[in-house]
C-alpha cells in the first residue's frame, strides 16, 4: 500500500508525535512519502499528491494544525481516501469539529469524544490512542541530577495546581519532589512537603532522563474543561489515558496517574499502574510506595512489558491500518 503523510505543522510537542508516527510507518514496511507543511508551501500539496498517487492520505492534527477544508476536498476529489488523527481531544475538539467531517476517517485519541463527531457529520469515526517512541522512551542509568523521589512534568494547569497543591499539603516527610513545566511557580507551597520547581519546557531528549531518575513518576490529565486553551466548549468529556501515560511506563518508570475510565482497557489497576481518585489519595499513595522499592519495581516492570508488547506507535500503526481494512 502506498501511503502519503502530510504532517501537522504543529511545533513541540506535536512534531514529536509526527516523527513517531513516520518512523512507525516505514519500519511497517509501508511506502511512504511525506508533506512537511511547515516547510512547504500547501499550494505544492495536492500537485505533489497527485505525482505520488497514493492509496491512502493521512495527517495528524493537534489543537490548531488543521488543513483548510477546501485542501481535503480537493484531495477526495482525486479519488483518495483521506484520514485524520486528532491527537488533542477533547481540549481542542471544537477546532477539529470545524473539519472533521470533510474526511473519509477520523480517528481521536479519546473515547468520549465519538459521539460528537458523529453527531458533525463525520461517517466513520474510531478511538485510536497515541503510543510511545521506545527509541526515546526506554530505560537507562541517568546522572544524579535527575535523581528524585517524585517528579512531574507538564504544564501547571489550574487543575494539575490545585491537585499538585493539596497533594503536597498532605505529606509532611522531607521527600524530594520535583515539578518540571510553566506556571508551577504560581502556587503557595507553604503547606507540607516544598518542591524543587524548573519552570521552563524541556525537550523530549531530556524528558525520559527525569522519568528514569524519579523513584515515582506523576501522571496528572488535564481538565476536560480548562480555560487556558478554552476549546472544548462543546462539552465533549475526557475518558482515555494521556500519551505521557506509555511514555512513562516505557521508560520502566513507577507511576501514579489521576484514575479516567479507560484506564483499565490499557493496563491493570494496581498491577501495572497505580491510580489514585482524590489529592489525599494521592498523597498516601506516594508515601506508601516510596518506602516499598520491591513493590514500585515490580509493577513498573509489569506496565513496562505490557507497554513494549501492546503501547508502540507500530501497535497503532496496524491498529489503523486494520481498522482501514475492513471499512
Amino acid at each position: 500500500m502506498k501511503l502519503y503523510y502530510i504532517t501537522s505543522g504543529y511545533r513541540r510537542p506535536i512534531d514529536i508525535l509526527d516523527n513517531a508516527l513516520i518512523k512507525a510507518l516505514i519500519a511497517s514496511g509501508y511506502e511512504i512519502e511525506f508533506f512537511l507543511t511547515n516547510r512547504r508551501p500547501i499550494t505544492e500539496l495536492i500537485p505533489d499528491i497527485k505525482k505520488h498517487a497514493p492509496d491512502l492520505v493521512i495527517t495528524l492534527c493537534g489543537p490548531k494544525s488543521h488543513l483548510p477544508v477546501s485542501i481535503i476536498h480537493g484531495i477526495r476529489s482525486l479519488g483518495l481516501r483521506t484520514a485524520v488523527w486528532f491527537v488533542d481531544d477533547p481540549y481542542a475538539i471544537d477546532n477539529a469539529l470545524e473539519v472533521a467531517a470533510a474526511y473519509d476517517y477520523v480517528f481521536t485519541i479519546d473515547s468520549g469524544c465519538i459521539p460528537y463527531y458523529e453527531a458533525s457529520g463525520c461517517k466513520q469515526v474510531f478511538h485510536l490512542p497515541l503510543g510511545t517512541d521506545l527509541d526515546i522512551f526506554r530505560p537507562y542509568a541517568v546522572h544524579p541530577s535527575y535523581a528524585t523521589d517524585v517528579c512531574f512534568i507538564g504544564t501547571g494547569y489550574k487543575n494539575r495546581l490545585e491537585t499538585m497543591q493539596e497533594m503536597l499539603a498532605y505529606i509532611q516527610e522531607p521527600i524530594r519532589v520535583h515539578l518540571i513545566g510553566h506556571f508551577w511557580e504560581h502556587v503557595d507551597w507553604s503547606q507540607g512537603v516544598r518542591p524543587k520547581l524548573r519552570s521552563k519546557w524541556i525537550n523530549f531528549t531530556e524528558t525520559p532522563r527525569y522519568f528514569n531518575g524519579a523513584k515515582i513518576v506523576l501522571n496528572l490529565h488535564r481538565s476536560e474543561d480548562d480555560r487556558y486553551l478554552d476549546k472544548n466548549r462543546t462539552g465533549a468529556p475526557a475518558h482515555s489515558i494521556n500519551n505521557r501515560t506509555f511514555d512513562i511506563s516505557g521508560c520502566r518508570a513507577f507511576q501514579l496517574i489521576d484514575y479516567r475510565s479507560d484506564l483499565a482497557s490499557y493496563y491493570e489497576p494496581d498491577k501495572e499502574i497505580v491510580g489514585f481518585h482524590t489529592p489525599k489519595q494521592g498523597a498516601e499513595l506516594i508515601l506508601n510506595y516510596l518506602h516499598q522499592d520491591g513493590a514500585r519495581l515490580d509493577i513498573a516492570e509489569r506496565a513496562y512489558r505490557r507497554t513494549i508488547n501492546e503501547h508502540t506507535f507500530l501497535h497503532r500503526i496496524a491498529s489503523m491500518m486494520s481498522i482501514l481494512a475492513l471499512v
